[in-house]
């Protein structure tokens, strides 16, 4: 079992970064806190012209971060599927009219693996675009239009995920992951800054989403919080305009009404509330994901909660227990590098 962990320990963290070496686990990219929200949507499509992806942004409120995922399609599986940077720069994909040829990351699967193959997934930092589009406006509504111009067949979709403050929203926190999940089974443990309040009292609010690609027809994973069942049902091709490579993908967000343990592929959207699974005084939980069809691509992930989550650099141990953790990585290492099997 591969894990990741936002905050712990020195050795824990050490721990965890050793473990993930080998596959690409559930990667915060940043944690926002204070009045702030969360807008995401995707899209797909088989067409040049992909469709139109949407916001909702409170008027007056400040963009605070915007990224445009591009999901590819599995190397192994996909003759042509981007691999680079450059191809996906080259691609002439346009966002909003605007091309989109600074894409700087590229996150997933980009190691070989035996159970997914090779996914390489391109983020771009669109956080100046968004701003520019929004500033001034007298709508908390906005629907921009993509095109993934030469690749539209081998890139199954976009992900627009854009952070904002804004006076109107409650206090709280917010983090966007980078995915690329191991597919027979892998762990990521979340940080809250301090025991949290009552779960369930009003206006408690803990949500998971989750962007998945090349998954459609029944072929699904499951989630378990703190052990328990999420959802089985996590897949398909929500957000993709046809049943077709370069076009399955599915995202949790904008009108997703979240849905713990669904009862059917159809019903889940990749939306959850995950306050049943949290007690008071709990100070982290984990999250567990497995794809049993062993080709499905958890890309993405987003969290929001009115408590604190705790994104950062690990505290430094007294010396003494820095040695001790010295001497105990290497035996750890090896257990934390065991996969739960599908």
């Amino acid at each position: 079992m591969n894990s990741k962990c936002f905050v712990k320990s020195l050795a824990a963290c050490a721990l965890a970064a050793a473990a993930s070496s080998a596959f690409a686990d559930l990667n915060p990219i940043n944690t926002w806190t204070g009045n702030v929200g969360l807008s995401v949507d995707g899209v797909g499509s088989t067409a040049a012209a992909v469709g139109d992806v949407q916001a909702s942004i409170p008027i007056g409120a400040t963009i605070l971060q915007a990224y445009l995922y591009s999901a590819g399609t599995p190397v192994a599986n996909v003759p042509g599927s981007p691999t680079t940077l450059a191809a996906y720069n080259g691609a002439g994909i346009t966002f909003a009219g605007t091309a989109i040829n600074d894409f700087n990351t590229l996150v997933g699967a980009t190691s070989p693996r035996s159970d997914i193959g090779r996914f390489y997934t391109a983020r771009a930092d669109v956080t100046s675009l968004v701003q520019s589009m929004t500033s001034g406006a007298a709508t908390s509504s906005f629907s921009w239009a993509v095109n993934e111009g030469n690749l539209s067949s081998v890139i199954d979709g976009e992900v627009l995920a854009i952070v904002y403050s804004s006076p109107s929203q409650v206090p709280g926190s917010v983090v966007l992951l980078d995915g690329g999940q191991n597919t027979g089974g892998e762990t990521t443990i979340v940080n809250f800054a301090g025991p949290i309040s009552d779960p369930s009292a009003p206006g408690f609010a803990m949500q998971l989403g989750l962007g998945i690609s090349f998954s459609c027809c029944g072929q699904a994973s499951t989630v378990d919080i703190n052990g328990s069942t999420l959802t089985t049902f996590a897949g398909n091709n929500d957000d993709g305009a046809q049943v077709a490579n370069g076009s399955l993908i599915t995202v949790g967000g904008l009108g997703d009404t979240p849905l713990n343990n669904p009862a059917s592929y159809d019903a889940d959207h990749e939306l959850y509330n995950l306050a049943p699974f949290l007690h008071t005084g709990d100070t982290s939980f984990s999250i567990f994901t497995q794809n049993p069809t062993n080709d499905d691509n958890i890309f993405f992930a987003s969290l929001y909660s009115t408590a604190q989550i705790s994104v950062g650099p690990p505290p430094i141990p007294e010396p003494e227990t820095y040695a001790l953790m010295l001497a105990g990585l290497g035996v750890l290492g090896v257990v934390a590098r065991r996969r739960r099997s599908s």
